[in-house]
């Protein structure tokens, strides 16, 4: 059974008989939350949606984290991939060089172009970054020594095609009769990747891991990249492997992420996110004007009755928590029609890519994201509530002070 604040409340702002300008100043308060509560999803949910692709075309790329050794290489390869791999929640490793170079069509007389060469495992690259799954004509599999793969952007700048030959100039310094001179190598270009980020299309290569370990005199790999379950997995899974390589103590090996390298870049989203939501959450707390005025306007028009209430036993903390639960009323109509019309919009411009983004904008990010999560959902229904509860509270206590004599009296 309904209270009687309940009932008067909903009959109040339900009335059609009289008081038309206090029943459109409720509905511009309830539009206004409502537009107030529309726009902080959408600006939340497009923070969100920005983060997660960045991150996400980020880590496509490359592994989810690195593993390295302070002495520069990994003592003995062979088996700290045994352990990493055996590791609960990895889901492949695999070993990894990284060399700086420059690299010149053999050919042609184009300058050479500055190069990240980053030596591979073929049989287990894959399985650690989906940057493989572009590669044309071969799978990476069939990633052969003496051969290198490159983005199609740096195939397109410097015109060279599959077979072509070119030479790699490694910032690598080695003694010959001349003195200190740069190694260089011969290689065949045996496929092109495209991951949509133009700095890895444009300025990265593969090669095969036995030719690294060639050119740096060893056997060892310079680091092991690894992938977890999933990007939030990172978390659990990179401390574990460092206890199961180190033991329970400090040891020789490190982990890192690109999470890491990239820390000022997810900082600075957050706090945009944060920001965009705070100044638009001033609407709402601007419909809250519309709210104290609505009642206001109310409690003089409904003063009469009142005074009855009052003189027939209703007690002025009914009559205070009668205007309040007004207030609350006009809040979650406004925060129901909010939430009405942003989330499924989100949920239809996400999944049918409906904003577009031009490409020479942003290279990895063709359209543009909306990801909706529970938590900001929360706080955005809960936000206007209190925002219209707090409004109705000078209406309401002004309600609750009418003398009921005084009240009857003017009438």
């Amino acid at each position: 059974m309904r209270s009687f604040e309940a009932f008067v409340a909903q009959r109040y702002l339900r009335t059609r008989k009289k008081g038309a300008f206090v029943r459109v100043m409720v509905g511009f308060a309830r539009w206004g939350i409502a537009l107030g509560v529309f726009a902080m999803v959408i600006a939340l949910a497009l923070m969100n949606g920005f983060r997660e692709d960045i991150q996400a075309n980020l880590f496509s790329a490359t592994a989810h984290f690195t593993v390295a050794n302070l002495s520069g290489e990994i003592p003995d390869t062979e088996e700290s991939l045994r352990i990493i791999r055996a590791t609960p929640g990895v889901v492949a490793a695999s070993p990894m060089r990284m060399d700086h170079g420059l690299l010149k069509p053999a050919s042609s007389e184009a300058p050479p172009a500055p190069l990240m060469l980053k030596a591979v495992d073929p049989a287990s690259a894959h399985g650690t970054s989906s940057i493989f799954d572009s590669l044309k004509p071969n799978p990476v599999e069939r990633l052969q020594e003496g051969e290198i793969l490159i983005g199609q952007e740096l195939a397109r700048n410097l015109g060279l095609r599959i077979g072509d030959q070119v030479a790699v100039v490694f910032l690598r310094m080695d003694l010959g009769l001349a003195g200190l001179q740069p190694k260089m190598a011969g290689f065949k270009v045996a496929g092109t990747f495209q991951s949509h980020i133009s700095e890895y299309d444009k300025g990265w290569a593969f090669i095969h891991i036995k030719d690294a370990e060639r050119l740096a005199d060893t056997d060892q790999a310079e680091m092991i990249e690894v992938r977890a379950r999933s990007i939030d997995a990172i978390d659990q899974v990179k401390p574990a492997v460092l206890t199961a390589l180190n033991g329970s103590g400090p040891g020789p090996f490190f982990a890192q992420d690109l999470r890491d390298t990239n820390r000022a870049l997810f900082a600075a989203l957050r706090v945009e996110k944060w920001i965009f939501g705070a100044v638009l959450a001033l609407i709402v707390l601007i419909a809250a004007f519309n709210i104290v005025g609505s009642l206001v306007l109310l409690v003089t028009e409904k003063r009469r009755d009142l005074g009855v209430f009052l003189a027939l036993g209703a007690t002025p903390r009914q009559i205070q928590r009668l205007f309040e639960l007004q207030g609350l009323r006009i809040g979650a109509v406004g925060t129901a029609w909010g939430l009405g019309l942003s989330v499924p919009f989100c949920l239809v411009a996400d999944h049918y890519r409906l904003i577009k983004l031009p490409a020479a904008v942003y290279d990895f990010i063709t359209f543009v994201p909306f990801r909706l999560n529970p938590f900001d959902l929360a706080l955005v229904a809960v936000f206007p509530l209190l925002v219209a509860w707090g409004a109705s509270r000078y209406p309401a206590r002004r309600a609750a002070s009418v003398d009921p004599v005084d009240a009857l009296r003017a009438d």
